[in-house]
């Protein structure tokens, strides 16, 4: 019997106590991989470790903020120390924001782009190391707001924005070392009911935005870039589309977004 891909591998997710992060820690659970996953919140991630070990897995959670590097070294640590290596790193932790730019906080900015983007650059950096040494994956979590500027996400779209030019630069120092870098744009993808995102003066509010697929099919596409070491993959119609009308003519898409913003489309709601 073949051995699967993912059996015996040792993985780092950030913000993996729910959300994406968790259905993805749990789908590489399910395939024999060993498994540490951080988050902020102490509480919920004790309880999403106790619910994969629960079906068997081997499990260990990192309480702290991807965003301090001290936060983001002590995970990677945690890997090696637990399970002596490290093959995979998922970049998941995000907040996400709404809000017209010239009304955001600027404690609001400062949250999105530290958690957004320094936090993937900490955790990264501080992983790098280990996965020279196993020829493993290093793996992001964008967004289809990653792909192309929308209103009211400013800071949102510059962060995971920010990270398509950071995949594209480890990729370049690193793939003749044997490590893979790929980079997942996700749509607006199914919620826990205790999500909420920051508005512009930083109150929370649950999203309001359709969700364009489930966590479950946003898991197992990340899981296939990794197995198939993939450079990126667009999630959803919607996002193929905007990402293709983008590549060949971004006038076009800034004219349709304005379209479809101001005759408050259906479109627009899928796209923001």
């Amino acid at each position: 019997m073949k051995k699967d891909y993912f059996e015996g591998k040792v993985a780092l997710i950030s913000g993996a106590s729910r959300g994406v992060g968790f259905a993805t820690a749990r789908k590489l659970v399910e395939r024999g991989a060993r498994v540490v996953i951080s988050a902020r919140g102490a509480k919920r991630l004790l309880d999403s470790e106790a619910k994969m070990v629960e079906i068997g897995g081997s499990v260990v959670s990192v309480t702290g903020d991807v965003g301090k590097w001290k936060d983001a070294e002590g995970m990677v640590q945690a890997a090696i120390d637990s399970f002596g290596r490290l093959d995979i790193l998922v970049n998941n932790a995000g907040v996400s924001m709404r809000g017209k730019f010239a009304e955001l906080s600027p404690e609001v900015c400062t949250e999105v782009a530290e958690t957004n983007l320094m936090g993937s650059i900490y955790l990264s950096r501080a992983g790098i190391p280990f996965l020279r040494e196993s020829r493993g994956h290093l793996v992001f979590i964008s967004s289809i707001a990653g792909l192309f500027g929308l209103p009211g996400a400013s800071i949102y779209c510059a962060s995971k924005g920010g990270l398509k030019g950071l995949c594209e630069s480890l990729r370049l120092e690193l793939s003749l070392e044997g490590v893979h870098i790929g980079i997942v744009y996700l749509g607006f993808t199914e919620h826990d009911p205790e999500k909420r995102i920051l508005l512009s003066d930083g109150t929370l509010v649950p999203p309001d935005r359709p969700a364009h697929n489930t966590q479950a099919s946003a898991a197992n596409a990340i899981l296939k870039l990794i197995e198939k070491r993939k450079r990126h993959l667009v999630m959803t119609p919607i996002g193929k589309l905007g990402w293709l009308a983008n590549r060949f003519s971004p006038g076009l898409v800034e004219r349709a977004v304005l379209f479809a913003q101001s005759h408050n489309l259906s479109i627009y709601k899928k796209f923001s």
